[in-house]
């Protein structure tokens, strides 16, 4: 399974914004860690992060061979998505395209490609962290029954 990335749409999201206040760079270097996160788990998935313009870095270097970093240069990141799944249709029931913008999710969805929003995927890639409760056991509700008690006894 190939995730064809719309680069900035992703990290304009709730989510990694929290990032851009330290630069363009520093956001999209925290993008490709997350990525590299999730491919260590599931090495058969690849992606493919594509980027309006040129590359704000001096060199973007992956962690991972299956994970690509691509700036579209002088036309718009989502022509260049739009134009890898119009190449092979045949091969884009593998592909998912991941955008909020809905021109380039009908293009997906056009040329055969399954399409997810940037927090479904986000949801996927790093899910958030649930806060562990503790259920109370009986054991636990009768010795608070059995403190309150105490205390009432010596008056506490």
């Amino acid at each position: 399974m190939e995730y064809i990335i719309d680069g900035y749409n992703l990290i304009k999201s709730s989510f990694l914004s929290k990032y851009e206040s330290r630069g363009i760079s520093y956001s999209i270097q925290m993008f490709i860690n997350i990525l590299a996160d999730y491919h260590r788990k599931h090495p058969s998935i690849s992606f493919t992060a594509i980027f309006d313009g040129g590359s704000p870095l001096p060199q973007v270097i992956p962690y991972e061979k299956r994970i690509r970093v691509l700036f579209s240069g002088d036309i718009s990141a989502d022509e260049v998505i739009r134009k890898s799944v119009e190449k092979a249709p045949e091969k884009n029931i593998s592909k998912t395209v991941v955008s909020n913008d809905r021109e380039v999710r009908a293009a997906g969805r056009l040329f055969g490609a399954r399409v997810m929003g940037v927090v479904e995927f986000l949801n996927i890639v790093c899910p958030p962290v649930k806060a562990k409760t503790k259920s109370k056991t009986k054991k636990d509700i009768n010795m608070l029954g059995i403190e309150k008690e105490l205390k009432r006894h010596y008056k506490i």
